[in-house]
């Protein structure tokens, strides 16, 4: 069986062999497909037509956006409220010490002590959680009632909401989840299924190096709400004495319930979008997401996050989405926002899209087939007729009157008549041709006898460039060029075609420091010093090889 290459079929479609009518099929159909080809590139290069992934990609780009500036602007305007929130309990901790005539130091198991400013604190703290933003709220003192506790725990106030349905958190009933009994019955709280007096927290193990360089805030990972099926993050703030030693902490916490209220998105043409707040912890991805569907830490697993060139790909384990994410920073550290859809739900208008854009090929093929056909029959057919009934006439048949072919005949004479008087035009451009040809000889003959002129005093030259050079350094130089390793050696010839090191470094595909290495290596094989060194032995040594080659 033969193979059809495309050299031989394009042979064909030029031969004699194709009739007029299939020639100018083939050629039309190629004419209209180009055409078809080159305004739907143009399309597609101004976006009046784009693929399913880069509309798709667009969309979620402009999702993305929004959310992440939703997502700054929501964590500075919380940040501001925990800053405020800071300072009124700063000012009522001194305010109490100063009262009860005690150091900080005094609040370590003063049971008493400890519960009296609960007491004092609890409607600041009241007040603060229903203006701000935030699933709960807390101050954590660097004290205890329980000093000789083998975990270490840290006396405050942390309520939170409960049954939260809205991501407006006024008027929604909150528990008591970590205070003392005294404080909830005098307020006459609820307390949270996992109540504790006190709290644990590895806060105070690094808070000078986090709130240091100016940070205000800090916004925590995603972490799981001890003694809860919760997930929540903490944008917390340091609280100080007089003189600027941190004493405690007080924040709020957004849980991941608050999240999905908060930022959820609406349908678009492509479906419900997913959008999620991510942060990485020890090398593993975890996030907050606007859909129960999407959880990591305390109910799920870890996120894997795969670029690709035209996307990137969010692998949760059990399911994968398909999106695009932001950086974005808060507080004193970096977090990824990112905007994505489920990969079936992508999968599918990618395909969708793919079958609409044969059916438009399709239909346009068809299309331009039938053009070609009408086009064909309509003014190819008449042509051949006409041409057959000029060849019966010159049987004997009757003469025609067809204007178009007597134009034709009277022109073939005129160009008879035409190509004579070439004839003798170019019989007498011969014979000057001939002329000029011996002068030329001459010419040439004179060129040679410059030519070796110039040879002998290039090799004057040569001879005197090779007394400048140090023989020892040039025979140690030819002695040595064998070896160099293969890169090494086309970093040479490289050098010796002209190029700088910057067009080396590009050619063969390495940095600059890498070409800076063989060139250490090049020198040091060769025993030259410089790079004009080896360009001048390298020219010795091609005058001594093209020389030796002519004798």
């Amino acid at each position: 069986m033969k193979k059809v290459s495309l050299k031989l079929l394009l042979q064909y479609f030029r031969s004699e062999s194709l009739s007029l009518q299939k020639r100018f099929l083939l050629y039309i159909i190629s004419a209209i497909a180009t055409f078809l080809a080159l305004a739907m590139v143009l399309l597609n290069l101004f976006g009046f037509v784009n693929s399913a992934n880069v509309q798709i990609m667009r969309d979620l780009d402009t999702w993305l956006a929004n959310s992440a500036d939703s997502i700054e602007r929501d964590c500075d305007e919380l940040a501001a409220c925990a800053i405020s929130f800071s300072h009124q309990l700063e000012h009522q901790i001194q305010n109490f010490l100063i009262e009860h005539q005690l150091q900080f130091d005094g609040l370590r198991d003063n049971t008493q002590a400890l519960t009296a400013l609960q007491q004092q604190l609890y409607d600041t703290v009241y007040l603060n959680m229903q203006v701000a933003p935030a699933s709960g709220i807390f101050y954590l003192l660097n004290t205890t009632v329980n000093s000789a506790s083998e975990t270490p725990l840290f006396n405050g106030i942390y309520l939170k909401y409960v049954n939260l349905s809205s991501e407006n958190t006024v008027n929604n009933d909150f528990a008591l989840y970590r205070g003392s009994y005294t404080t909830g019955k005098e307020h006459n709280l609820t307390f949270h299924s996992g109540w504790n007096n006190e709290n644990r927290t590895d806060f105070f193990v690094d808070c000078e190096s986090v709130f240091s360089d100016g940070v205000h805030y800090a916004l925590s990972s995603v972490v799981e709400i001890p003694e809860t099926w919760e997930n929540a993050r903490y944008i917390y703030v340091p609280l100080r004495d007089r003189q600027g030693t941190i004493i405690g902490v007080c924040g709020f916490e957004i849980s991941d319930l608050l999240f999905r209220l908060s930022y959820k998105t609406e349908d678009i043409r492509w479906g419900q979008l997913v959008c999620g707040l991510i942060d990485r912890q020890q090398g593993d991805y975890f996030g907050q997401f606007n859909s129960n569907r999407y959880q990591t830490g305390n109910s799920g697993s870890s996120l894997r996050i795969i670029s690709k060139p035209d996307c990137t790909q969010f692998d949760f384990g059990t399911e994968s989405c398909v999106g695009t994410a932001r950086d974005i920073f808060l507080g004193n550290d970096t977090f990824t926002v990112a905007m994505m859809m489920p990969q079936a739900q992508y999968q599918k208008f990618i395909r969708t899209a793919q079958l609409q854009n044969a059916a438009i090929f399709l239909i346009l093929g068809t299309l331009t087939l039938v053009c070609c056909v009408i086009l064909s029959h309509k003014y190819v057919s008449p042509i051949l007729k006409r041409i057959e009934q000029v060849k019966a006439n010159e049987i004997g048949g009757d003469p025609t009157n067809i204007r178009e072919i007597e134009d034709l005949f009277a022109y073939l004479a005129a160009r008879d008549e035409a190509y004579e008087a070439r004839l003798e035009e170019l019989e007498k451009e011969r014979q000057a041709a001939e002329a000029n040809a011996t002068q030329t000889q001459k010419d040439y003959q004179t060129a040679l006898r410059q030519l070796d002129l110039v040879q002998g005093e290039l090799e004057q030259l040569a001879a005197a460039q090779h007394r400048e050079i140090v023989l020892e350094e040039y025979e140690f130089f030819l002695c040595n060029l064998g070896t160099l390793t293969a890169t090494e050696y086309k970093v040479y010839e490289l050098y010796l075609a002209g190029k700088n090191a910057k067009q080396i470094a590009q050619l063969l595909g390495i940095s600059e420091n890498t070409l800076k290495y063989h060139n250490k290596n090049i020198y040091s094989k060769l025993g030259i010093s410089s790079r004009k060194q080896m360009l001048r032995f390298a020219a010795l040594k091609q005058h001594q090889d093209a020389h030796a080659q002519t004798t």
